[in-house]
């Protein structure tokens, strides 16, 4: 996995407030959100080596321009790329080349990637997260959770039946209790983006060995023992 945009930043790539991941896992290469700006997706895809033209499809977590901004440059790359959405305002995606395909439930999109299903943050609001399993276990990928990082990882829980070993993403200023929640589910967390320096500092100080640190740049690589290593640009 490498952040194409985080909050936090990098020198020598572009950075904003938004968020934007690439994965490579199973065989399969995914874009997970699309930051703010069509920019600095375009820009730090260059200049991390990552080919948008290569994606295998995407996925929007919901329907806020930090997440969704930079679709444009992924579709001026990849025209007719499959992006799955939560259900919303579409509005933003107008005369993108991009096949759009609403996830109205979970949905196993292919074989060992899961998405969780929209969950209401508030009325007529969704969003969803993915997850993928690696060697048994299970890798959470969020976006802003509005309807609670807890809530979300326990759903791909459920439907997987999996172990969690990790999530990363935006948390939304969680509470310590949700912390405390997603601490008894995942072996490892990685608050990202809109998660704010408390929930940082909370799983760094009460967590140690949970937390993961990662920026802009930043290449998250699970290795065979199932740990998480994390190497900030430039490699």
């Amino acid at each position: 996995m490498i952040v194409l945009n985080d909050n936090a930043g990098s020198i020598g790539l572009l950075n904003e407030w938004g968020w934007s991941l690439y994965i490579e896992a199973r065989g399969r290469r995914i874009l997970f959100d699309a930051d703010t700006s069509p920019t600095v997706i375009d820009r730090n895809s260059s200049i991390l080596g990552i080919d948008l033209g290569e994606l295998d499809f995407a996925v929007l977590s919901h329907h806020h321009g930090d997440h969704y901004g930079g679709f444009s440059a992924v579709a001026a790359r990849h025209p007719g790329l499959r992006v799955y959405v939560p259900p919303g305002d579409l509005s933003w995606a107008r005369g993108l080349p991009l096949d759009l395909v609403v996830a109205e439930e979970p949905l196993e999109v292919v074989p060992g990637f899961w998405l969780s299903g929209p969950l209401e943050a508030w009325s007529g609001f969704y969003e969803q997260a993915l997850g993928f399993e690696m060697a048994g276990w299970l890798i959470v990928v969020v976006g802003c959770s509005h309807p609670g990082v807890d809530r979300l990882t326990q759903r791909l829980h459920e439907i997987t039946g999996l172990p969690v070993l990790l999530v990363i993403g935006g948390f939304h200023e969680p509470s310590p209790r949700q912390l405390d929640n997603l601490a008894r589910i995942a072996r490892y967390i990685c608050p990202m983006h809109c998660s704010g320096w408390q929930a940082k500092r909370y799983v760094a100080k009460n967590y140690p060995d949970k937390y993961c640190e990662a920026k802009t740049g930043t290449r998250i690589t699970i290795t065979r023992s199932l740990s998480v290593v994390t190497e900030h640009f430039p490699y």
